[in-house]
């Protein structure tokens, strides 16, 4: 049966995990474990879990003591080993970890997201048609207050649930999604100074030569941004990170990327009223607190706005995006 399956690497950046703490990061590595677990039983070959981290080699026998004391049970039912990037920023951790792999299959899952029941299965599943290149997962914030409800409801990610229409235009994940080793290491995460431009990049980059991911229902939930600072900093970087997109898919013409940045305020401004009214009650909200997330949600968008105008304007010059030491949660 283990000859019928793809053989798959999981490959892990520790980027992320700079800003949770281990009971968290264990919460998603004991379920990682649960998950090969199952698709083992199905036929699928012991995989190679790849841990990616931006430290030096010599960390890794701290890294593997805090995996051994969280999730005990991973190394029964993967082969860890540890790759170190000094300095890498997120997606060079991936690219790390993608040279390290040496499945027919690489998945990639984040440091601070945690995988539901059958995530595996239904990512590994639709690989078995030669024709799929890549299978995209759905991702959603945890929320379990009013500012990580807030950020639910005007993220980039679908809701939990009822959210179909959002979900069926959601974007390449790069903290859930599988791609076919041979063509993943032949295309990997493209260099840019952005944040997070890159799953924007690659995923042109599957459109040109033709193919089309496949969204499927392997659902994980990603610990939620947390705190004002951050609040602050990742609406500024969303914009400039806009701007970035708009240019490498667009248009390089500053006069069209002005324009661009109001055009987006006013489409996210909407957007963010339009989800919060329609989706607060799910996201567990009380009717009261809906105004205040309304002022939150276009603080966000007025504050992403101002990132994109002065980047397209030449006000910020283009820097290399690092998370400052002050943020909290990724």
């Amino acid at each position: 049966m283990a000859d019928e399956c793809p053989t798959y690497s999981i490959v892990v950046e520790m980027d992320n995990a700079k800003s949770i703490d281990w009971a968290e990061i264990g919460v998603g590595l004991n379920a990682l474990a649960r998950e090969i677990a199952a698709v083992s039983a199905i036929g699928f070959a012991k995989p190679k879990l790849i841990i990616s981290h931006g430290g030096q080699d010599e960390d890794a026998d701290t890294l593997r003591r805090n995996f051994r004391n969280q999730a005990p049970q991973l190394e029964e039912v993967a082969e860890i080993g540890f790759v170190a990037c000094p300095g890498g920023r997120y997606y060079d951790l991936k690219n790390n970890g993608i040279r390290a792999t040496d499945g027919e299959l690489v998945v990639f899952l984040d440091s601070d997201t945690v995988p539901e029941a059958d995530w595996l299965g239904t990512l590994l599943g639709p690989f078995q048609d030669p024709g799929i290149v890549c299978v995209n997962g759905y991702t959603y914030l945890l929320c379990d207050d009013f500012f990580s409800r807030t950020f639910a409801l005007i993220w980039f990610f679908p809701m939990a649930e009822g959210d179909k229409r959002f979900a069926s235009k959601r974007a390449l994940n790069a903290n859930n999604t599988a791609f076919r080793r041979d063509w993943i290491s032949s295309h990997p995460f493209p260099e840019n100074n952005g944040f997070k431009v890159s799953c924007t990049l690659l995923m042109r980059q599957l459109r040109r030569e033709g193919h089309v991911p496949l969204n499927v229902n392997a659902r994980v939930y990603h610990y939620s941004p947390r705190g004002w600072r951050f609040f602050y900093w990742r609406a500024l970087v969303t914009g400039r990170d806009a701007d970035r997109k708009y240019v490498e898919l667009n248009s390089p013409s500053r006069g069209a990327r002005i324009v661009k940045s109001f055009s987006r305020w006013f489409t996210m401004s909407w957007r963010t009223t339009r989800r919060i009214v329609s989706h607060a009650r799910q996201a567990g909200m009380p009717a009261w607190q809906i105004p205040f997330s309304l002022i939150v949600g276009q603080a966000f968008y007025a504050l992403m706005f101002w990132g994109q105008f002065s980047f397209a304007a030449g006000i910020v010059g283009d820097r290399v995006e690092l998370v400052p030491d002050y943020v909290g949660h990724s």
